[in-house]
This record gives C-alpha cells, structure tokens and sequence, in this order.
C-alpha cells in the first residue's frame, strides 16, 4: 500500500535518510521512533509531499508520489501534527480549515470514544487544556475517515488513560494504515512494527 524505496533526504548540508526503505500493508500500524533530531517529523513530511527526497521513490496504491499525483494522494491521507497551536478558535472552525463542515457528528463520536463531553466542540481552545485541544484535533481528522492516518507524536499531550482511548479508538477503526512518530512507550506497544532512526 505504502512503499518507501531507497530514500536519501539531507537538510542544512546534515545527512538525515541514507538508504531509507520500508512498506506498509493495507490497516498495519508502523511507527517510527528514536532521538530527537533523527528525522520522525521530516519522514512524516516526505510522505505528505511537503519535503521532497534528494533521492530514492515513495508510493501510495501503487502511484508514485510526485507534484501530479500530489493532490489525489492527499485526499486519501490525513496529517494530525505535532503542533496544536492551529490558527483556529474552536473545534467548528477547525473543521471549517479542514474544510468538512458536515463532520460535526462524526467528530462529537470520535470526541467521546478519546474520553471528551462532545459540548467541547463549541469550547475556545485558548479555554481547554492542550491535552484537550490535542485530542479535539485527532478526532476531526479522523471524521475525514481517511485510507491513511500520519500521526506526529501524538501522545505528546495526553496522559496515560487518554493514551490508552487513543489506541483502543484507533484499534476499532478498520483497514486504516498507521504511520506514526513517537518515542512513547505504550504507544510503542501498539505499533505492529517500530523502526529506529
């Protein structure tokens, strides 16, 4: 499903993938761990189109990743960063950025399964706690229901029983391909493979 052949990435004259190659089925789960600085963020952006390799190919049901096929790819995909400081004021207008107005429900069902009074919707993000805000994020993208779910540190927020609904809501979800960045220790566990940067 997700093919990433011989990749070489260097940034700022630093070597960060030399080599790099790895596949993922259809609903795996692979995440990629190790150091700060080691490239689990940069790997997420190759996969997003946001970085282009110096070398080596990627593709996504069979159709190589390139400024073409770019925008088809991306609709199959959902990105949920690092970063929770969105230019947003509440879950309705982040849902709005991600252009899916009619998601309300289905965000409000992924909000409870990830341990959230689904009213939270409606709350100011400079309100709630970023644990909250976080997990508010994780579920609209999850109500694009995409074939391919990007996940850049996502525990870095939660506490350990918000860690634990996040994986019991992702293990529910079928025939979704994971690919992740952490270095989490119950979220390691989860993950059907681990690769070390």
């Amino acid at each position: 499903m997700i093919v990433c052949d011989n990749i070489f990435l260097s940034l700022g004259g630093v070597q960060i993938f030399e080599g790099l190659s790895f596949s993922l089925e259809e609903g795996e789960h692979i995440c990629f761990s190790g150091a700060s600085g080691r490239g689990k963020s940069t790997l997420l952006k190759v996969l997003m189109g946001q970085v282009s390799p110096d070398k080596g190919q990627i593709k996504f049901f069979g159709e190589t990743l390139s400024q073409k096929s770019l925008p088809n790819i991306r609709k199959q995909l959902v990105w949920i960063p690092q970063n929770i400081h969105l230019p947003v004021e509440n879950g309705h207008a982040l849902l709005s950025l991600l252009e899916a107005k009619d998601k309300v429900k289905a965000t409000q069902y992924y909000m409870e399964k990830l341990g959230l009074d689904s009213s939270l919707i409606d709350k100011d993000f400079s309100k709630i706690s970023g644990g909250q805000k976080q997990r508010i994020i994780i579920a609209a993208c999850l109500s694009l229901d995409p074939a391919v779910i990007l996940m850049d540190e996502p525990t870095a927020a939660l506490d350990e029983g918000a860690i634990q609904l996040l994986i019991n809501t992702l293990q529910s979800l079928e025939n979704k391909t994971i690919v992740s960045a952490s270095h989490n220790a119950t979220w390691l566990e989860c993950a059907h493979r681990v690769i070390t940067l």
